[in-house]
C-alpha cells in the first residue's frame, strides 16, 4: 500500500471534495482520483461515494477515518512536513482569527500572500469560538493574548502589541459632551468587547464607563458606537477607516491603555512545511507594517 494514498484519503475525508482535497494538496485532481482508485484496489473495498455533485464516504470509509483518527492528520502532516521536491512551497493552509482583525486586516495581508505563493491555497476561518488547533487540524491562528503561552503543544510568534483607545460618535458627544479627563468618563455610557475592562485592575479609584452594551463582536460593537449608544474602548485597527471618513471621534487622545499582544500561533511537535514557513515570515513582516501604521500604540513586540 502507498502510504500517500492514506494522505489523500484524508485529506477527501476532511473536505468531502476532490476538487478542494487537490487544492489542500497542491496537486491536480486526478491525481487525487488516482489515488483514491488505487487505495481502494488496494484494500478490495469501496471508500467514497462519489455523484456529480457530492462526496460521501462509505461504511467502509467512515470505519477506516474511525479507526485511524488523529492518525489519519498524523500521517497527513508527517507527508507535508517533508521537503517538497520543487522549491516553492505549495499546499493548503488552515487559519483561524476573529472576524474584525481578520477582516480589517488580515485580508490585505493574505491576499498580498497568495499573490506571492500562487501554489498554496488559504482555507481562513473567522470566529471567536476557541480553537484547538491540534484537534481540529489548523495549520495556525492568530490571537489576542496577555502574554506567551506556556502549552507545550502551542509554538507562538509575537507580531505586536494591542492597545487599547475609546473611541465615540460626533452626535454622541454633541448630545452628551467631549470627556476632558478620566473622570468626566463617569457621567458617559460606554461600549466594550467581552473580556475588555477599560481600565486595570489594580486602578480602583479610576472612574468607570456605565459599560451600557458588552459584545464579543466588534464589528457589532463598533455599529453601536456608531448609532450613539455610548463611547467605545476598541482597538485602533478596528476603527480606523471610520476615524478617517468622520463616523468615529477618538476621545481622550493622550490615553491609551496596552492590552498585550497579537500572536500568531503554531502546533508544535512538528516540522513547519515550506508552506507554514512562507506565511509566517510574510505575515510577521506585513503584519508588523500595519500594526505601525494602524497604529495608536501597536507596534512590534
Amino acid at each position: 500500500m502507498d502510504l500517500n494514498h492514506l494522505s489523500v484519503f484524508a485529506a477527501v475525508a476532511e473536505s468531502a471534495s476532490f476538487t478542494a482535497a487537490a487544492r489542500r494538496l497542491g496537486v491536480p485532481k486526478s491525481t487525487v482520483s488516482r489515488g483514491i482508485a488505487s487505495l481502494e484496489a488496494s484494500l478490495g473495498v469501496r471508500l467514497l461515494q462519489r455523484t456529480t455533485r457530492s462526496v460521501a464516504l462509505t461504511t467502509a470509509g467512515q470505519a477506516l477515518v474511525d479507526r485511524l483518527g488523529s492518525r489519519l492528520r498524523a500521517l497527513t502532516e508527517a507527508i507535508e512536513g517533508l521537503p517538497e521536491l520543487a522549491d516553492e512551497p505549495s499546499g493548503s493552509l488552515r487559519l483561524t482569527a476573529t472576524a474584525d482583525f481578520g477582516t480589517e486586516v488580515l485580508a490585505e495581508i493574505l491576499a498580498g500572500f497568495c499573490r506571492r505563493y500562487p501554489r498554496i491555497t488559504v482555507e481562513m476561518h473567522l470566529s471567536t469560538r476557541p480553537v484547538d488547533l491540534v484537534k481540529e487540524g489548523y495549520d495556525a491562528a492568530f490571537r489576542f493574548l496577555g502574554k506567551k503561552p506556556r502549552d507545550s503543544a502551542l509554538i507562538a510568534r509575537k507580531v505586536g502589541d494591542l492597545h487599547m483607545q475609546f473611541y465615540a460618535s460626533p452626535a454622541y458627544l454633541a448630545a452628551r459632551g467631549t470627556p476632558r479627563t478620566l473622570d468626566d468618563l463617569a457621567e458617559h455610557d460606554g461600549v466594550a468587547l467581552a473580556g475588555a475592562s477599560p481600565f486595570a485592575r489594580d486602578e480602583p479609584s479610576r472612574a468607570r464607563l456605565r459599560v451600557r452594551l458588552v459584545a464579543d463582536d466588534g464589528f457589532f460593537a463598533r455599529e453601536a458606537v456608531r448609532h450613539g449608544v455610548g463611547i467605545g474602548f476598541f482597538p485602533a485597527f478596528l476603527v480606523q477607516q471610520d476615524v478617517l471618513a468622520g463616523a468615529l471621534v477618538r476621545v481622550l487622545p493622550r490615553w491609551t491603555m496596552p492590552m498585550g499582544g497579537v500572536f500568531l500561533v503554531f502546533p508544535s511537535g512538528r516540522h513547519l512545511p515550506k508552506k507554514t514557513v512562507a506565511l509566517r515570515d510574510h505575515v510577521v513582516e506585513a503584519l508588523r507594517a500595519q500594526l505601525k501604521v494602524r497604529g495608536g500604540g501597536a507596534g512590534e513586540g
